[in-house]
């Protein structure tokens, strides 16, 4: 409010420099026409002081295609009410240090001169001074009080008068919609292709060499001759065909785990927490089931942050949260490791993308020393 005081006064005399340019009569009517532009240049100057005072003690963010119209509109409609409140707020500081003066100095003609020079030295059995500094202080906090009170109507009164003068406009915020929409769709796209090359690259590195291992085992039985070592190499060839079927499952969960539409998110969760290498401990606080799409998102984001945290930053438990906020599902998940976990990675930003592609926000925390914490929220439907 006080930085806007000044900024209040320089309005309104912008304003009656403009109202004197534009007035029929006054000047030239060739005069006039090219000082239009002038006005509204100047208009947008003063408008993009009072939006950086705004945007950095107030929070409220307005359009970026203002032009010199709506700029004059708001210099007019802002300019009595910073005045107001600039000056409302400089009476309450004044209201409240001359309190402050008469409550630490007895001003002569009051009831308690003569008696001390400081009110708050003088007799405390002498039910004058009692009753004296009794009403000031209540007349003080009422002051205060109401001052405060003030301050934070015409913060809102600012914050309101910027959105609907100054907010975007339809075309920006569909503009800004189909910016959002096209980067999140590109996103999307390259969490998919990512996903693709990492599936493609589990089964030729992982299960497709264990099956070739298994074919060799086998073809060692069928040309050898030692019933003993036969059995040896039996034994061997199950053991692969054992891991193969897990490390095929583990690539099918990644895929999309079918579990979900049986189960549910927590069953399968849970699941997920019993079989991680490290303990997990899960917090689900959601009674009702979610669409699939949202559920496969918070799927994907809790078994992604957890399979980093046992393979790369060595920790030693690992917390996760799932709950709701109003309208928004929220995921946390945090582990007490070494951290440094780069977004950029091919995992974080395949997360980041599917998040994205859903209109919600994703959040990574991760300095060097850890801990690391990744905060994810969707819409529910």
């Amino acid at each position: 409010m006080l930085l806007g005081l000044p900024m209040a006064l320089v309005d309104l005399v912008f304003l009656l420099w403009a109202g004197l340019m534009s007035a029929p009569g006054l000047i030239w009517p060739a005069l006039r026409r090219s000082s239009t532009g002038m006005v509204r240049y100047r208009a947008c100057a003063l408008v993009r002081w009072e939006r950086r005072r705004l945007v950095r003690w107030c929070g409220a963010e307005p359009g970026r295609d203002n032009d010199g119209r709506r700029a004059v509109r708001y210099l007019a409609a802002r300019a009595p009410i910073g005045l107001l409140g600039g000056l409302v707020v400089l009476v309450g500081i004044w209201y409240g240090v001359s309190f402050l003066l008469v409550y630490l100095y007895v001003p002569p003609g009051s009831p308690l001169e003569g008696t001390q020079g400081w009110a708050v030295q003088a007799d405390p059995d002498d039910a004058r001074t009692v009753a004296y500094m009794i009403a000031l202080t209540g007349i003080g906090l009422i002051g205060l009080y109401a001052t405060a009170l003030f301050t934070f109507a015409q913060v809102a009164v600012e914050r309101w008068l910027l959105r609907q003068l100054l907010g975007p406009s339809a075309i920006e915020v569909l503009e800004r919609r189909v910016t959002q929409l096209s980067v999140s769709r590109a996103e999307m796209v390259k969490a998919v292709n990512d996903e693709r090359r990492r599936i493609e690259r589990d089964l030729h590195d992982g299960i497709q060499q264990r099956l070739v291992a298994l074919g060799m085992l086998l073809g060692r039985v069928r040309r050898g001759t030692d019933p003993d070592n036969a059995q040896e190499l039996l034994r061997q060839a199950h053991e692969e065909s054992q891991q193969a079927l897990t490390d095929l499952r583990e690539v099918a969960w990644r895929v999309y785990p079918s579990a979900l539409d049986d189960l549910g998110l927590a069953e399968v969760l849970a699941a997920l927490a019993e079989r991680s290498e490290v303990p997990v401990r899960l917090r689900y606080l959601l009674e009702e089931r979610l669409v699939p799409s949202v559920e496969a998102v918070v799927y994907f984001v809790v078994f992604e942050a957890v399979t980093n945290a046992v393979k790369h930053s060595g920790a030693s438990s690992v917390g996760v949260h799932v709950g709701r906020v109003g309208e928004e599902i929220v995921v946390m998940v945090r582990d007490d490791g070494c951290g440094g976990a780069d977004p950029a990675g091919r995992g974080l930003s395949g997360l980041a993308g599917r998040v994205a592609a859903l209109d919600g926000e994703f959040v990574l925390s991760s300095p060097e020393g850890g801990p690391t914490e990744l905060r994810v929220m969707l819409p529910c439907a």
